[in-house]
């Protein structure tokens, strides 16, 4: 240990005395370190940190199967006839999550709060304990049960003040008192990020055998004590295919499936990460051949004192163990500012992260991320220390005795460039990487939306509860509305949609089967199907979308009495009316609904398509196209989201936005308001968040590959000094000796590029699933990183060369 301190006080010593040297490799190591530490952060808060759940591996989450085996919501009764038919679960609890409840109180405006709708023994199952009061008891979503909720943290100190007796209270939900019961412990968000759970107590309609196409809720469960995933997915399939026997009608080739509740919540982001893990564990190795380049340089010109300590009787051990110290010591202080770089970077992560991205919140700087930093440290001190360490211990006194003996440590001009041919193969297989993922992006973003979403401001408006429980109050709400939003100053356009595109939590979400008059009736199971979609008159105008053939809704069409009519997008009718005109066909529907205050009338959906508009991208740019009806908004209404056309600025429209619904119904409230160019730009941000990570990664690798070039040139260079003065002397020309230096390391470029290039072509194939419109081997991303690592290369290259070309030969022979 006195060795071993004496070695790290020698070596802050000689850091000292070369600060520009200790900075170079402190800030070096910072980035690389930093940025590994930082993924691996957002790696372990992901995917590594276990469910804050009771024995997590025993959770699962249960989903139906549609007939291309993609998985589908379930019915309420077909989740009630898996809960009494299995036996691989100890218990089942249904989860709806997206679901909104509008919270009212006394001296306050209307407010929109995220809910999910979950069974009695939802909390039970995942094992959480509330950190105030309790959660649902039993028999909490049976019919008739007192309406209750239980609040999460944030809503709880948002809403509320953090004030502890609110528990006990009731509260206005959609115009219903429910009671508090309890607050959910800090962090727990499951499923999505909701502000508050209330118990799925079924109503009469949800659960009735006519319900059965009723497919809107997912499930949770716990296996049942040495019941493996893969027997509960056979228990389910055994039920599903006898629901489907008992009802072809609604059931007819719908499947049930069991996955792991991790996976579930991971979603399909394991892959992407670990990805990125790779391409910044690239950046740390050209980092640590980099550095061990500016060690083998240092060790070079420590010649003379590395001869003295030699033959002062030193020992091969002894100098290796001495210079290992000092890579530590650079590691170690690098880590450290590696960790600061990391927690900066994780602290934005979070905070301008991508909203989709699952446990987004739980990422943060933990014991874990600290050992792996730590561990980090000493392997890449290794990494870098050792072989100028080996280098230096086998050393020759007497050459390095030797007056006027250049390059003494033999062989480490052959390890410096082997070290940069690695850098730039690295560096190759990240920049044709991010290169893709750019090309991807920028693919996905020229997709043409079926609309156009420039000065175009969107929202919800949430109808809930008594007061509008018939159609009647809700169109005449959303008629006064849209008058008002269409009068105000600079407004081109003004409409409502019960569901408009890229809304993350529409008040109306529903596809069903339909029948085309005059066609033959298919099996079930097997008819046709479209997204419902009521719009008011001027939505397609306001929306900036083209009409194919026919003719859009007017305001007669959108009376209840008028004869039923529907719009189509051309997704429908190329898949449905290949090579016909849909104009003036009748198509029904599979559902029913009440237009009109008396409870019970209800009107089967159907109508006559009087024309065809452009297909609309609605969830995703990067979705297939979806075949969608438009209906008048008045037959079929739903909590509407308005649209606004507007050549004013947005902020204002927002802020008369939220005073005209006031001003019509203080009750209300108004949430999601933005402009529809933000909304498309939210839809993007997980594919933007891997390209500009990955971007910053290659642009940082070709940054530490030129630099590790350039000094390589630079040195060499220095060591030729006397070599080109001769040259020059002896007839050369300045252009001969730069080109003598420049092919040099063209040489060394060249090398990197073609051993780099094997690795895309296998690396890129992991790419597959994230790319979008862009091939792994696609030959302009391959040729534009080889052109800019040329580029960078020789730019390293030519500087060097021209102080080579400055050699005094009268010099060089005065030496001689």
């Amino acid at each position: 240990m006195d060795t071993f301190a004496q070695d790290v006080r020698f070596a802050l010593r000689q850091l000292l005395r070369s600060p520009l040297f200790a900075l170079t490799v402190l800030a070096t190591l910072a980035i690389a370190i930093g940025s590994v530490t930082a993924v691996f952060g957002i790696v372990n808060g992901v995917l590594l940190n276990p469910l804050g759940f009771s024995r997590p591996d025993r959770l699962v989450y249960l989903e139906g199967l549609d007939p291309q085996g993609h998985p589908m919501d379930m019915s309420p009764q077909d989740l009630l006839d898996v809960q009494s038919q299995s036996h691989s679960f100890t218990a089942i609890a249904a989860v709806r999550e997206s679901n909104s409840l509008t919270l009212s109180r006394a001296n306050a405006p209307a407010e929109r709060i995220s809910a999910a709708r979950v069974g009695g023994s939802f909390f039970s199952i995942l094992g959480v304990r509330a950190q105030q009061g309790r959660f649902f008891q039993n028999g909490a979503d049976l019919k008739g049960a007192p309406r209750v909720v239980v609040l999460s943290d944030p809503a709880w100190h948002r809403d509320f003040g953090g004030d502890i007796h609110v528990i006990g209270k009731s509260i206005d939900l959609d115009g219903h008192p429910y009671q508090v019961v309890g607050i959910a412990p800090p962090g727990f968000t499951f499923p999505g990020t909701p502000d508050a759970w209330y118990p799925a107590a079924w109503d009469d309609w949800e659960v009735g055998d006519n319900a059965r196409g009723l497919h809107e809720i997912h499930a949770i469960a716990r296996l049942a004590d040495g019941v493996p995933v893969a027997a509960a997915q056979r228990d389910l399939g055994i039920i599903a295919h006898r629901i489907a026997a008992e009802w072809p009608r609604y059931d007819a080739r719908i499947g049930a499936t069991a996955t792991p509740l991790r996976d579930e919540i991971i979603g399909d982001v394991e892959r992407p990460l670990w990805i990125l893990m790779g391409a910044v564990a690239l950046v740390l190795l050209i980092a640590c051949a980099n550095i061990s380049n500016l060690l083998l340089v240092r060790a070079a010109r420590r010649e003379s004192e590395i001869a003295v300590r030699t033959a002062l009787g030193a020992g091969r051990r002894r100098l290796a163990l001495q210079f290992i110290t000092e890579a530590l010591v650079l590691a170690i202080g690098g880590a450290a500012l590696g960790l600061l770089v990391a927690s900066w970077a994780l602290a934005l992560v979070v905070r301008f992260g991508p909203a989709d991205l699952p446990r987004l919140s739980e990422i943060a700087i933990d014991g874990r991320v600290f050992i792996f930093s730590s561990i980090i440290a000493v392997l890449v001190g290794l990494a870098f220390g050792v072989l100028p360490a080996l280098r230096a211990s086998r050393a020759e006194v007497a050459s390095m005795m030797r007056a006027g003996a250049g390059g003494v440590i033999r062989g480490a001009r052959a390890t410096r460039s082997a070290m940069v041919i690695s850098e730039f193969a690295l560096c190759t297989v990240l920049l044709v990487a991010a290169g893709l993922l750019i090309r991807s992006f920028n693919r996905l973003m020229a997709v043409d939306p079926g609309f156009r979403a420039d000065h175009v401001v969107v929202f919800d408006a949430a109808l809930d509860g008594p007061k509008y429980q018939y159609d009647p109050a809700t169109n005449a709400f959303v008629d006064a509305i849209i008058a008002r939003l269409a009068a105000l100053p600079g407004t081109v356009g003004a409409a409502a949609a019960a569901n408009r595109p890229f809304d993350t939590d529409p008040g109306f979400s529903a596809s069903t089967s339909f029948l085309i008059d005059g066609q033959p009736k298919p099996p079930e199971g097997q008819r046709p199907e479209s997204r419902l979609l009521p719009v008011s008159p001027g939505y397609f105008s306001t929306m900036g979308m083209t009409s194919v053939r026919g003719r859009v809704f007017t305001d007669p069409d959108n009376r209840v009495s008028a004869p039923p009519v529907v719009v189509v997008n051309q997704a429908l009718v190329d898949r449905y009316f290949p090579g016909t005109d849909p104009i003036g066909k009748h198509i029904t529907f599979g559902i029913s609904h009440t237009v009109s205050a008396a409870p019970g009338e209800t009107v089967r959906a159907r109508g006559e398509i009087i024309g065809v508009v452009r297909t609309v991208q609605h969830s995703s740019l990067s979705a297939p196209a979806e075949p969608a009806t438009y209906f008048p908004y008045d037959v079929l209404p739903a909590g509407p989201a308005f649209v606004i056309r507007t050549n004013a600025d947005p902020a204002t429209v927002e802020r008369e936005a939220r005073a005209q619904v006031a001003a019509v119904d203080p009750d209300v409230a108004v949430y999601g308001l933005q402009t529809l160019d933000n909304a498309v730009s939210a839809s993007v941000a997980r594919p933007r968040f891997y390209a500009l990570v990955c971007t910053l990664f290659a642009a940082a690798a070709l940054l530490l590959a030129v630099v590790g070039l350039y000094g390589v040139m630079a040195y060499s260079v220095a060591q030729r000094r006397r070599e080109f003065g001769i040259r020059m002397a002896l007839g050369a020309t300045s252009w001969n000796v730069i080109s003598l230096v420049v092919w040099t390391g063209a040489r060394l470029i060249a090398t990197g590029l073609v051993l780099g290039l094997v690795g895309p072509v296998l690396a890129t194939r992991l790419l597959v699933g994230l790319l979008f419109g862009a091939q792994p081997l696609d030959p302009a991303t391959f040729g534009s990183v080889a052109i800019i690592l040329g580029g960078a290369a020789t730019l390293a290259c030519w500087l060097p060369a021209r102080r080579a070309a400055r050699a005094d030969p009268i010099a060089a022979l005065r030496a001689e």
